[in-house]
């Protein structure tokens, strides 16, 4: 008997939880069948109105199709998506719930309180990382939380190359990232190394137009280049141009863009939020960013010792040589949480 698993998520946009799930799409591996639904599964060709995105059938329609006879778990990420679980759950009480945590802090007072009583709900909590639990819901008893690897992929870095003042950003722009703060800290390299850039690759989360006002005012304008969405082939040829990867962000759960920078071999310059500050060590394979002088002094030293900046490459490459890719993971939870046999050795389908 095939025992079967739905994994939720809002809509299939660009965001770290959503290339994640898209990463899975459909698997068959032994008795297991894993799939991902989606409340709005036609986001882009309506729009982000509000109207649309909070109109309640959608969430019904997710709830009726997670609840149905024959689907054994249901995996919930963000918080429309653990209303949708919750709204199952009312009409299958012994359907399985796992609540996943992808963000250490809470989006606003409805993600607050539907998070909480999905998780007190919740078979099991899965977290992106120890950030992400201890962030949103410290008070988790032992035993119910379970830690997903999130390497979604596995990335060949580039050529070596000697160190310049190339740096790079990928992801949602918006206000979270702190790049603004990215960018003053470049525009500091840049009165150094007036061949210095610095590309931004994203979709706009609502603080693009502020970011370019802010290039204008810093003179970096012709130096900052913010190049809209791309594909991760794309951002992986772009990527291997630069030396740095700088992400000054506010706050994080496990940052899927700086862990798939190491392995493109470059080296992060980051805040130490949410998890980065676990596999992130400055001086060993980052620049940490928590006085900005001195972020600024250590990239500047790198810039002018290329044996060291090397050294800091290699260890970025190392830290996740052998990791468990995000599928395998996810897969080995799901079966855990089944009762069922370790198919580890049959192949994904």
């Amino acid at each position: 008997m095939v025992s079967k698993v739905i994994h939720i998520v809002p809509s299939d946009s660009i965001g770290g939880v959503e290339v994640a799930a898209r990463s899975m799409g459909f698997v068959r591996q032994g008795r297991l069948e894993f799939s991902v639904d989606y409340i709005f599964p036609e986001f882009y060709k309506v729009g982000k109105s509000p109207l649309f995105r909070f109109n309640p059938f959608p969430f019904f329609s997710a709830a009726w199709r997670a609840s149905r006879e024959g689907v054994d778990l249901v995996i919930v990420s963000l918080w429309r998506s653990a209303i949708v679980g919750l709204f199952a759950k009312l009409l299958r009480p012994k359907l399985k719930l796992v609540v996943f945590l992808h963000s250490s802090k809470d989006a606003h007072f409805v993600d607050f309180l539907v998070t909480r009583i999905a998780v007190w709900s919740a078979t099991e909590v899965w977290c992106d990382s120890m950030a992400s639990l201890r962030g949103k819901v410290p008070e988790i008893r032992e035993g119910k939380c379970r830690i997903i690897s999130f390497v979604i992929r596995r990335f060949e870095p580039g050529p070596a190359k000697a160190v310049d003042a190339s740096f790079i950003f990928w992801g949602r722009i918006n206000q979270c990232k702190g790049l603004d703060r990215a960018i003053r800290l470049f525009a500091e390299i840049y009165k150094s190394y007036p061949a210095a850039r610095f590309t931004i690759i994203g979709p706009d989360g609502g603080a693009l137009l502020e970011l370019q006002k802010l290039s204008l005012s810093l003179g970096v304008e012709d130096v900052v280049a913010f190049l809209g969405a791309m594909t991760h082939d794309e951002i992986v040829d772009y990527a291997h141009q630069a030396s740095f990867y700088l992400q000054t962000s506010e706050f994080e759960g496990m940052a899927m863009s700086v862990v798939e920078s190491m392995q493109l071999g470059l080296v992060p310059v980051v805040t130490p939020v949410g998890e980065i500050g676990t596999y992130c060590t400055s001086g060993y394979n980052a620049i940490i960013v928590e006085s900005d002088q001195r972020a600024i002094s250590d990239i500047l030293e790198l810039l002018n010792f290329d044996k060291t900046y090397q050294q800091l490459r290699l260890n970025a490459l190392a830290r996740w040589k052998n990791q468990l890719l995000y599928k395998d993971s996810v897969l080995a939870a799901c079966r855990a949480i089944l009762g069922m046999p370790d198919y580890t050795s049959l192949p994904i389908a």
